[in-house]
Protein backbone atom coordinates (compact mmCIF):
# COMPACT_ATOMS: atom_id res chain seq x y z
CA UNK A 1 0.00 0.00 0.00
CA UNK A 2 1.07 3.27 -0.71
CA UNK A 3 1.62 6.97 1.28
CA UNK A 4 -0.51 9.88 -0.13
CA UNK A 5 -0.44 12.95 1.14
CA UNK A 6 -4.33 13.42 0.69
CA UNK A 7 -6.54 13.34 3.57
CA UNK A 8 -9.34 10.98 3.82
CA UNK A 9 -11.91 13.52 5.47
CA UNK A 10 -11.86 16.14 2.05
CA UNK A 11 -12.15 13.00 -0.26
CA UNK A 12 -14.63 11.32 1.53
CA UNK A 13 -16.69 14.59 1.94
CA UNK A 14 -16.23 14.94 -1.98
CA UNK A 15 -17.79 11.95 -3.13
CA UNK A 16 -20.56 11.73 -0.78
CA UNK A 17 -21.51 15.33 -1.71
CA UNK A 18 -20.91 15.05 -5.46
CA UNK A 19 -23.13 11.35 -5.15
CA UNK A 20 -26.19 13.70 -2.99
CA UNK A 21 -25.97 16.07 -5.75
CA UNK A 22 -25.95 13.71 -8.75
CA UNK A 23 -28.90 11.19 -6.96
CA UNK A 24 -30.87 14.98 -6.72
CA UNK A 25 -30.55 16.27 -9.67
CA UNK A 26 -31.52 12.16 -11.45
CA UNK A 27 -34.91 12.62 -9.15
CA UNK A 28 -35.71 15.84 -10.25
CA UNK A 29 -35.41 15.36 -13.94
CA UNK A 30 -36.53 11.56 -13.84
CA UNK A 31 -39.54 11.78 -11.54
CA UNK A 32 -41.36 14.87 -12.69
CA UNK A 33 -40.76 13.03 -16.36
CA UNK A 34 -42.35 9.86 -15.42
CA UNK A 35 -45.31 12.02 -13.50
CA UNK A 36 -46.36 13.97 -16.58
CA UNK A 37 -44.33 17.03 -14.53
CA UNK A 38 -43.75 18.54 -11.51
CA UNK A 39 -45.95 17.79 -8.61
CA UNK A 40 -48.39 20.71 -8.44
CA UNK A 41 -47.93 21.98 -11.80
CA UNK A 42 -51.22 22.62 -13.71
CA UNK A 43 -51.92 19.90 -16.38
CA UNK A 44 -52.57 20.95 -20.05
CA UNK A 45 -55.49 18.48 -20.92
CA UNK A 46 -53.79 18.31 -24.83
CA UNK A 47 -50.61 17.66 -23.42
CA UNK A 48 -52.07 14.31 -21.69
CA UNK A 49 -52.71 12.79 -25.30
CA UNK A 50 -49.81 14.32 -27.49
CA UNK A 51 -52.02 16.82 -29.61
CA UNK A 52 -49.98 19.63 -27.06
CA UNK A 53 -46.93 21.76 -29.20
CA UNK A 54 -46.29 24.38 -26.93
CA UNK A 55 -45.39 26.85 -29.32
Amino acid sequence: MSHTDTLFLPTMLAVVLSTTLFVMSMAFIVIPYAMGGHPGEPRVPAAQNGQFHPT
